[in-house]
C-alpha cells in the first residue's frame, strides 16, 4: 500500500511539473527570432546573376537575407494573448559601373568607374493578438494577427557626379505593417524552448528562434 501511494505521489508530482510547462493565463512569453527571407533582397535586388560584365562589376546586396526581431506576449486568458512584435531588416545593393567619358583636355574617351550604393533600413512595431488552439505538456500552437507601424530610412549614394539621388529619404512608402501567422512553441524545460512561425507580410515568411516563459510566482 505504501509503495502504491509513493508511486501515485510520484506520478502526481511529475504530472504537475509537466503541467507547469503549459502556457496559461498570466504567463509572459519572450521570443527573440531570425526571419527569412529578406523579401526585398530576395525578389528585387538578388536577381543579378553575380557575374561581372563589361560595364557592371562587384555587384552585391546590402543586408543579406535575414531579418531580426523579438516578440513579447502576455496571456490574458489560457488561450488568448496580447503582445508586441518588433523586427528590423536591411536591404539594398551596391555595384560599380564603367562608362566611357569624353575628356575635353586630351580630346579622347577615358574609361571611368562609378560606384552606386542603395540601402533601406526598415523597422516595424506591431500589436499582436494570438489565439492558442493547441496546448499540451510541451507544445503551444497559435494563430496570430498583428498590425502597426513601419519606418524606413532609405539612402542612395554614388560617386557619379551626375547622379541625382545622393540623398537620404526617411519614411516608408506605406507606413503600415500587417502580419497573419501560425506558429508553435516547443518547450525543452519548464521555461525554455524554441519556436517557429509561418506568416505573410510584416517580416520574413519563416521566423524561428528561442522562446522564454518568464516564471510567475
Amino acid at each position: 500500500m505504501k509503495k502504491i501511494l509513493l508511486i501515485i505521489g510520484a506520478v502526481t508530482l511529475s504530472t504537475a511539473s509537466m503541467a507547469q510547462t503549459q502556457v496559461q493565463e498570466g504567463s509572459v512569453l519572450i521570443d527573440p527570432y531570425i526571419g527569412v527571407p529578406n523579401w526585398a533582397n530576395s525578389i528585387l535586388y538578388n536577381q543579378y546573376d553575380g557575374e561581372d560584365t563589361d560595364d557592371v562589376t562587384d555587384y552585391k546586396v546590402n543586408g543579406g537575407q535575414l531579418g531580426y526581431g523579438a516578440r513579447v506576449e502576455y496571456m490574458v486568458s489560457d488561450d488568448f494573448g496580447i503582445g508586441l512584435d518588433f523586427n528590423y531588416e536591411v536591404s539594398g545593393f551596391n555595384y560599380n559601373q564603367r562608362y566611357s567619358v569624353y575628356d575635353t583636355t586630351s580630346m579622347t574617351y577615358q574609361d571611368v568607374k562609378y560606384n552606386y550604393d542603395y540601402t533601406a533600413k526598415k523597422f516595424r512595431a506591431m500589436l499582436r493578438l494570438n489565439y492558442h488552439f493547441v496546448q499540451n505538456d510541451r507544445v503551444d500552437a497559435y494563430t496570430a494577427f498583428a498590425g502597426g507601424y513601419k519606418h524606413a530610412n532609405r539612402q542612395f549614394r554614388s560617386t557619379d557626379p551626375n547622379a541625382e539621388y545622393d540623398i537620404a529619404t526617411i519614411g516608408a512608402l506605406i507606413p503600415v505593417s500587417l502580419r497573419l501567422a501560425v506558429g508553435a512553441r516547443i518547450y525543452f524545460t519548464q521555461n525554455i524552448g524554441a519556436h517557429v512561425e509561418l506568416g505573410a507580410f510584416g517580416g520574413g515568411l519563416l521566423q524561428f528562434g528561442l522562446s522564454v516563459k518568464v516564471p510567475t510566482y
